[in-house]
């Protein structure tokens, strides 16, 4: 249950305001709502502007679809939940409280990734695909924050957390790089057996998201494309080429491209 407070904050065109300026910094139709419970010592409003600052970028991306409520609460997760609720919100649980910016964008980015992919519940032999474009989401959303945060905060205070964001997607990277001298697509055919049978593998996930970073960054449109990876029915023993090629003839063929640059990148023909 939430107070309208809470619903207040989640109206249909929500308007992100520098505190001494008279003009909105985001103005978009993005609809995030807190449930009222949990947040420890960080207010609705400022989680709100943390979430809503995570989630735009990819929204963006993605080119601004048109997405049900999305509706948050701190603890349980970090999951998205294929159960929708009763008026038909996305469910988003967090494993955070109080300020940790960081960490809360980190995990609300994760899950934003599964909600652009179009997440839903049939068994894919390569669902660690899905799970490592989410782990790259939130490092890009990381990285687009520090940057925009750095002169455009929710708050004018908030300006010097910025260095944070950055900081903390730059040991995300370090984490997943591979070493000097390994060939990411020798290291992709080594570790897909693995891959596949655990695509929660956070470690193994990291270095294909890594890999990943460069292209999204570069090519933001792949959040487009990225719409259309659960489109179809996968088979029970379907190989990776056969499930890249069903991803990219369910893309519009504007976005079939982007499809063809991650198949280089994994290195399959």
């Amino acid at each position: 249950m939430t107070t309208p407070a809470a619903r207040s904050i989640a109206c249909g065109i929500l308007f992100w305001v520098l505190l001494g300026s008279a003009s909105p910094v985001v103005a978009a139709d993005l609809r995030i709502e807190l449930v009222e419970e949990g947040w420890g010592n960080a207010t609705l409003a400022d989680v709100h502007a943390v979430l809503l600052s995570a989630a735009e970028p990819l929204w963006q991306a993605a080119g601004s679809p048109q997405l049900p409520l999305i509706r948050v609460e701190p603890s349980g997760g970090p999951i998205v939940l294929h159960r929708r609720g009763p008026d038909g919100a996305i469910r988003v649980r967090l494993a955070v409280q109080g300020r940790r910016w960081a960490q809360m964008a980190y995990q609300f980015g994760h899950e934003m990734g599964h909600i652009l992919c179009g997440f839903d519940e049939d068994p894919d032999p390569h669902h660690w695909l899905e799970e490592a474009a989410c782990e790259a989401a939130s490092i890009f959303t990381l990285r687009q924050m520090a940057k925009r945060w750095k002169d455009h905060p929710p708050y004018p205070n908030w300006s010097s957390y910025a260095a944070h964001l950055q900081q903390y997607a730059d040991d995300l990277v370090e984490k997943g790089t591979l070493e000097k001298g390994i060939h990411f697509k020798k290291w992709r055919l080594e570790h897909q057996s693995q891959l596949q049978q655990n695509p929660q593998d956070r470690d193994l996930l990291r270095v294909v998201a890594v890999q990943w970073l460069p292209l999204l960054e570069k090519y933001p449109a792949t959040w487009r494309a990225l719409r259309y990876l659960n489109h179809g029915v996968p088979e029970p023993e379907e190989r990776l080429s056969k499930t890249l090629q069903r991803w990219e003839l369910n893309c519009p063929e504007k976005d079939r491209i982007q499809v063809s640059r991650v198949r280089k990148l994994l290195g399959v023909q």
